[in-house]
């Protein structure tokens, strides 16, 4: 992974190695969370209409500003009646707002209106961004053989019982006027100019929706499949309570596209970046409940049907433990801390020792190559040589404070480091928000901890 703020992490068994990716940042992609919505109750119309009211005195828009305006309104509006058609699940009206000259796009698109039949949004609109956001080619326009608009249209959504903030979507849409009508002609265009409205799961196929306990699965695979992730979820969010508290919302999105294939599609990359990955948590790092769209723990199912039990459960308890961190995971948390976090969390429990769980760090150590620091930030990138050992450290830092200091130490620790600073004063860096927490929650200093957790590994290495 390229990306660094994913990180990587290794599921120890008998299989082959298989990592799962923590995105506790904005992506942009995937999930369109390029800028959080506070409100989703106001409507794309009061949203997307630009300029304030004329006052007296004031020159009228020129009357290529009043064409402009006039063709955004009109756009708006055929967004807003797609938006109702949606929600009502009107097939009928939702296809209205197609080109009727595109039989391909009407056809892909109402199979996507058909593939969401399951999903039970609260919100669904849209926000026009950017009007004229980039240039039809001219072999394109000679096509429409019609007047046109491009525009950057966010897709805001909510799902029932998780969002209480919308989700953006990016799409960068075409819009051709017929009979005196606008029309949506194509969401592809704008990859001419390198923008690509990303794919989402419904662009996959028929979307199957399981109920959990504490979880919504979404997929596009079977669905006995989809109810042994809601299982796994429904297992893992009560052991991540036990640890973290009950200050989350005890409930997790599960995306589960059909293959490692569609995994990479909803991620914008390349297949083989995927082929140990084996799931990726999607979200907004210090973002809490009521201030972002709830986080998505995305799977790889051909790595899943890899898994035993064991495997399964500490994958699910280690996504689902950076959900309910996300508030307190801010860009200074050391990547040490948060996934040693999830790391402790989904072995605890498990009877798993460094024998078993951190075996490139116990030959390490066993052959004299022993660490003398906790591992910075850069050694978490999936391209480094020694990443198993990066994790190794992780877990058996946290793991040595959970047994040192006590399990509450732990989590305080981590809220401590998390906490953001009061109004007007600059937020940390990693080293200065970990010092300072490491002192006043364990009352030793960084380089007494890091003495501390150099022994541990010799010990625990024997």
């Amino acid at each position: 992974m390229d990306d660094p703020n994913r990180a990587a992490r290794r599921i120890r068994s008998l299989l082959p190695v298989l990592i799962v990716v923590c995105a506790l940042a904005q992506l942009g992609l995937v999930l369109g969370v390029t800028e959080l919505v506070a409100d989703s109750s106001s409507t794309s119309s009061n949203r997307s209409h630009s300029g304030a009211p004329q006052l007296p005195g004031q020159r009228s828009d020129s009357p290529a500003e009043q064409h402009a305006n006039a063709r955004r309104t009109a756009v708006s509006a055929l967004l807003e009646r797609r938006s109702a058609a949606f929600l009502s699940r009107d097939r009928e009206a939702f296809a209205s707002t197609l080109d009727p000259q595109a039989a391909a796009f009407r056809q892909t698109q109402v199979g996507v209106f058909d593939n969401l039949a399951e999903v039970p949004f609260a919100a669904w609109e849209y926000e026009i961004v950017t009007p004229d956001a980039f240039e039809l080619a001219e072999a394109r326009r000679t096509v429409l053989a019609a007047p046109t608009f491009t525009a950057h249209v966010d897709l805001l959504y909510r799902i029932t019982g998780h969002d209480t903030v919308s989700v953006r979507v990016p799409q960068y849409l075409t819009f051709v006027l017929r009979s005196g009508a606008w029309f949506l002609a194509s969401d592809t265009d704008g990859a001419v100019a390198s923008l690509r409205t990303p794919v989402q799961m419904w662009d996959l196929g028929a979307v199957n929706v399981v109920q959990g306990t504490h979880s919504t699965v979404l997929g596009v695979g079977n669905r006995d499949e989809l109810r042994a992730f809601a299982q796994d979820a429904d297992k893992a969010v009560p052991a991540v309570s036990a640890v973290w508290g009950g200050e989350w919302p005890g409930r997790a999105v599960i995306m589960v596209p059909a293959t490692q294939e569609q995994m990479a599609r909803l991620l914008g990359a390349e297949p083989s970046k995927y082929a140990k990955i084996a799931a990726v948590t999607t979200g907004e790092r210090g973002a809490s409940a009521d201030a972002a769209p709830a986080d998505r723990v995305i799977v790889n199912p051909d790595a899943f049907r890899q898994l035993g039990d064991l495997e399964r459960h500490v994958v699910m308890v280690h996504e689902i433990t950076h959900v309910a961190s996300r508030a307190f995971t801010r860009a200074w948390t050391p990547t040490w801390l948060s996934e040693g976090f999830a790391d402790y969390v989904g072995y605890l429990d498990s009877g798993q020792t460094m024998r078993t769980a951190a075996p490139e760090l116990r030959r390490d150590v066993k052959a004299g190559r022993i660490p003398t620091e906790l591992p910075a930030d850069v050694r978490f990138e999936t391209t480094q040589e020694e990443l198993p050992q990066a994790y190794e450290m992780g877990w058996l830092a946290c793991r040595l404070i959970a047994e040192r200091w006590g399990r509450d130490k732990l989590v305080e620790l981590y809220r401590a480091v998390g906490t953001e600073p009061p109004p007007g004063v600059a937020a940390p860096d990693a080293t200065s928000a970990l010092a300072s927490a490491t002192v006043s929650v364990l009352g030793t200093s960084p380089d007494g901890f890091t003495k501390t957790w150099i022994d541990y590994l010799r010990t625990q290495a024997e």
